[in-house]
C-alpha cells in the first residue's frame, strides 16, 4: 500500500471501538459502529446520485448528526466538502456557491436555496436502511477533502483548500499535544462550517473521542449538557465563555480542558475562568494551518499573554525585513510551516503565490516569539493603525477597554485624520452607562497618548464572525451609515 494511503478512518474507529458512544445530541445516540453503517449507507445513497470522487458538495446547515453522517460519507466517496454558513445573506451564498460551482447542494427543507441542484436532508434520510452497504474505502492524504471560505474580515472569502493529510495530522498532532484519554468527551457548539467546529468531527473518529453535538451556542442548552454528560473537552470562543461564566452555574468535575480561541480573549475573562480553576487555555489557529498552530499547555494557562508553543511538528517563525528569523522579541508577521499547512486557494494562484514567503505561509498576524518559544499574537498587519508614522494595535486599544468593568465588548477603526494620517476611535458596548470622562481617564491611565481614541461611540452591539473575530469592515460600514452614537 502506497504510504499516502491510509485505511478510512471511521471504518477502522468501528472495528477498534465499535460500542463506544460517538455522537448523541441529548435524544438520540450511537455509536462508531452505528455511526459507521449509517454512513456506509449514505454513501451508496449519495453515489447514485452521481456524487464521486472529486465531486464538490456544498452542505448548508446548523450541526446536526445526520449532518455530520453525510460529511463522513463524502469522505467515503472521496468528494470536496463545501460548508456554508446558513446564516449568511442570500447573495453572499450566491456567491460562494458561483465560485465553488458545487454538483449539489445539500440543505434542509426549510432553508433551500435558489440554486439548481438541490437535495434535502429530509430526502437524504429517508428510507436510508433500505440501501445496501457501501464497502469501506481508503483515505488518500494527498486528495483534497475541502473547500472552506475563510471569514473574509478583511476582505472577500477566499476558498482555502484542505488536503485529507491536512486534516488528518492536524488531528493527530492536537492529541499528541493536550494528550487523549479513551473516556473524552466533547462537548461540541462550534459551527461546521468554521475549521475549529469541523476539526473535531474528523478527531472524534481518529482518536476515537465521542461527541455531544448541539446545532448551535445557546447558553441554557450547554448548561444543561454540562450537567447530563461528563464532558471533559469544549472548544469556545471568548464570547462563548464569557456567558457561560456569567450564568454562574457549575462546571461538569470531568472537564479537563476548554479550548479558547478564535478571537483574542479578554484578561479579565481569563483571570475569571482561572480564579474558578477552569482548565483553560488559549490556542491560535486559521483555516489555512487546518486549525490549530499553537496551544498552551494547562501548565502555562496562567501565563496570559501567549498562545502557547508550536504543535508538533509545526515551525513557527517571524518574517522580519525580507527574511524569516526565529530571534526572541523579534517583531514581524508570524510565518508557519507543517503538514497542517494548506494546499492553496480555490481558482486563485495569485492570492495562493501571495500567502506564502518561499514555503512559508504567511499568517497576515504581527507577533513575535520570546526566549522560552511562546507565540505571542499582537494583531492583524491589515489592521494595524499608522499614526503619525506609528503602528497601533486596535486589538491592544480594546483590550485595555474590554478590561473596564462597564464594558462588555468593543471595536476599534481607524479613522483619517489631516495631521497624524490615521487616529482611532472605538465602539463601546457597555454594560451600564458610561460618560466620556469616564472613557478619556480610563484611556490616559492606560494607554500611551498616541494610542488613546480620539472619539467613543456607544453600540448596542458589534459584528463578529462565527469564531468570534471582528468584522471591521462590517463594523466600518455601520460607523459610516450612523449605527452608532457619539458619546460626548
Amino acid at each position: 500500500m502506497a504510504m499516502n494511503l491510509i485505511p478510512n478512518w471511521l471504518s477502522m474507529r468501528a472495528q477498534l471501538t465499535p460500542d463506544r458512544l460517538a455522537l448523541t445530541n441529548g435524544q438520540e445516540l450511537w455509536t462508531f459502529l452505528q455511526l459507521d453503517l449509517l454512513v456506509r449507507r449514505l454513501t451508496t445513497r449519495l453515489s447514485r446520485l452521481g456524487i464521486n470522487d472529486g465531486s464538490r458538495v456544498a452542505i448548508l446547515a446548523e450541526s446536526s448528526m445526520p449532518i455530520v453522517a453525510v460529511i463522513h460519507a463524502l469522505t467515503r466517496l472521496h468528494a470536496i466538502l463545501v460548508p456554508l454558513n446558513p446564516r449568511l445573506m442570500l447573495t453572499d451564498l450566491e456567491t460562494m456557491l458561483n465560485d465553488a460551482e458545487p454538483a449539489v447542494v445539500i440543505a434542509p427543507s426549510s432553508k433551500v436555496p435558489s440554486f439548481s441542484h438541490t437535495i434535502t436532508i429530509e430526502e437524504l434520510w429517508d428510507h436510508l436502511n433500505e440501501e445496501p452497504l457501501a464497502d469501506p474505502s481508503f483515505i488518500d492524504l494527498d486528495q483534497i477533502q475541502c473547500l472552506m471560505y475563510t471569514s473574509g474580515t478583511t476582505g472577500q472569502p477566499k476558498g482555502a483548500l484542505l488536503s485529507y493529510g491536512n486534516i488528518f495530522y492536524s488531528a493527530s498532532f492536537s492529541a499528541i499535544h493536550n494528550g487523549t484519554l479513551a473516556s473524552d468527551l466533547w462537548l461540541h457548539v462550534m459551527p461546521l462550517y468554521h475549521i475549529g467546529g469541523l476539526s473535531i468531527i474528523f478527531r472524534s473518529v481518529i482518536t476515537g473521542n465521542g461527541i455531544v453535538l448541539l446545532p448551535r451556542f445557546e447558553t441554557d442548552e450547554v448548561l444543561e449538557m454540562m450537567s447530563r454528560y461528563p464532558i471533559s473537552l469544549m472548544s469556545l470562543v471568548p464570547t462563548m465563555l464569557y456567558r457561560l461564566l456569567s450564568a454562574n452555574k457549575p462546571f461538569p468535575t470531568s472537564l479537563r480542558l476548554i479550548l479558547l480561541g478564535g478571537a483574542p480573549p479578554a484578561p479579565t475573562l481569563i483571570d475569571e475562568a482561572l480564579t474558578r480553576q477552569l482548565p483553560v487555555v488559549q490556542t491560535y489557529g486559521l483555516t489555512e494551518t487546518s486549525s490549530q498552530i499553537a496551544t498552551q499547555l494547562l501548565h502555562e494557562s496562567r501565563i496570559h499573554k501567549n498562545a502557547g508553543h508550536a504543535i508538533y511538528p509545526t515551525d513557527v517563525a517571524i518574517l522580519f525585513n525580507h527574511s524569516v528569523t526565529h530571534k526572541p522579541h523579534q517583531t514581524g508577521e508570524i510565518v508557519v510551516k507543517g503538514p497542517t499547512v494548506f494546499q492553496g486557494y480555490w481558482h486563485d494562484p495569485d492570492q495562493t503565490k501571495a500567502v506564502f514567503w518561499h514555503d512559508w505561509l504567511k499568517t497576515g498576524d504581527i507577533g513575535f516569539l520570546d526566549e522560552n518559544g511562546y507565540i505571542h499574537v499582537i494583531d492583524r498587519q491589515k489592521d494595524l493603525i499608522i499614526r503619525g508614522g506609528e503602528n497601533i494595535s486596535p486589538t491592544e486599544i480594546e483590550r485595555a477597554f474590554l478590561a473596564h468593568p462597564k464594558v462588555s465588548d468593543a471595536g476599534v477603526l481607524a479613522m483619517e485624520d489631516a495631521e497624524w494620517g490615521q487616529v482611532p476611535l472605538i465602539m463601546l458596548v457597555t454594560t451600564a452607562p458610561i460618560t466620556l470622562a469616564e472613557c478619556i481617564t480610563w484611556a490616559h491611565r492606560h494607554l500611551s497618548a498616541i494610542k488613546r481614541p480620539v472619539k467613543y461611540y456607544h453600540a448596542e452591539t458589534l459584528p463578529r464572525t462565527a469564531s468570534g473575530k471582528l468584522r471591521r469592515i462590517e463594523l466600518r460600514q455601520m460607523w459610516q451609515n450612523g449605527a452608532f452614537h457619539e458619546i460626548l
